[in-house]
């Protein structure tokens, strides 16, 4: 089987950008660099991963550029941009892709700020000049952004979007139902949006899991929520680690997803592991 990771990070663990990793986070609180990544990779037989930007800086980006150029292994960055200059990122967003062809995207870190920065005319502005420049635009977004997330989608057609950790729904909270419908009426409106089934097992209750069946029993009901709201022409597989690495070890992130499709056969292991992918990120 093909598998193409797409949310892995690579950081140096230090400044004001890591401090969300607090000293009880032991298993992430120290750098994670390229020959990390290829390890786990190589191990799991995954055949590549897209880079995703940790920090909200251009130097981050350029960093990850330059690291994407020299192993085949990552097959593309989404990196971080200024959206909230309008028309004026376009500058950035060109610089950014002469640098490298391996930029496919960008994403502006908006979970922890209010949701109407997602819909201001200077944002939705630079999220089209995202598109314009044949980039893909990935929403950092929690389940309570998703009503302006889908303003924001709306008002831009032309832009390919891929909506992050499922919009990250409180699974630890047990809360379903609001969040699986508002995530169904954009994927029922919208045929230019994407989702990557990852970072849920961060979101999960996963300091009282005694194995992987509790596991799999917690998370399978979003699982299925995401597949109600998209078909498998638009959900794809991303691990999140190392940041997942606070909950289980890659394998088992990778095996919950294993057995979620070996469930329901209907599912298209290609199109959730490498097809949709290749085809959002212009793999091929």
């Amino acid at each position: 089987m093909r598998i193409i990771d797409t949310h892995n990070h690579i950081w140096h663990c230090n400044g004001e950008h890591f401090s969300w990793i607090t000293e009880d986070m032991v298993t992430i609180r120290r750098d994670f660099l390229i020959k990390d990544l290829l390890t786990i990779l190589d191990e799991q037989q995954v055949e590549g991963s897209i880079l995703v930007q940790a920090v909200p800086s251009l130097s981050e980006t350029e960093w990850l550029l330059e690291t994407a150029e020299q192993t085949d292994k990552i097959k593309g960055v989404i990196g971080w941009a200024d959206i909230t200059q309008g028309q004026a990122v376009k500058q950035e967003l060109q610089r950014l892709k002469a640098k490298s062809r391996a930029l496919k995207g960008i994403r502006y870190m908006s979970q922890g700020l209010l949701a109407d920065h997602l819909v201001t005319p200077e944002f939705i502005q630079g999220v089209r000049c995202v598109g314009e420049q044949g980039l893909v635009y990935e929403l950092l977004i929690t389940s309570q952004q998703l009503d302006a997330a889908s303003q924001l989608i709306s008002a831009c057609p032309d832009v390919v979007f891929v909506i992050e950790h499922m919009a990250k729904p409180a699974i630890r909270s047990g809360e379903i139902k609001e969040w699986s419908e508002k995530l169904q009426q954009i994927g029922q409106r919208n045929n230019n949006v994407f989702c990557k089934l990852s970072g849920m097992t961060t979101e999960a209750g996963y300091q009282n899991w005694t194995g992987l069946e509790q596991a799999y029993q917690e998370i399978e009901p979003y699982i299925s929520a995401v597949f109600a709201a998209f078909d498998d022409d638009q959900v794809m597989f991303g691990s999140d680690w190392p940041v997942s690495l606070l909950a289980m070890p890659y394998v088992n992130t990778l095996s919950l997803c294993q057995r979620y499709l070996n469930v329901n056969s209907a599912i298209s292991p290609d199109k959730f592991f490498h097809t949709v992918a290749e085809k959002v990120y212009s793999l091929k």
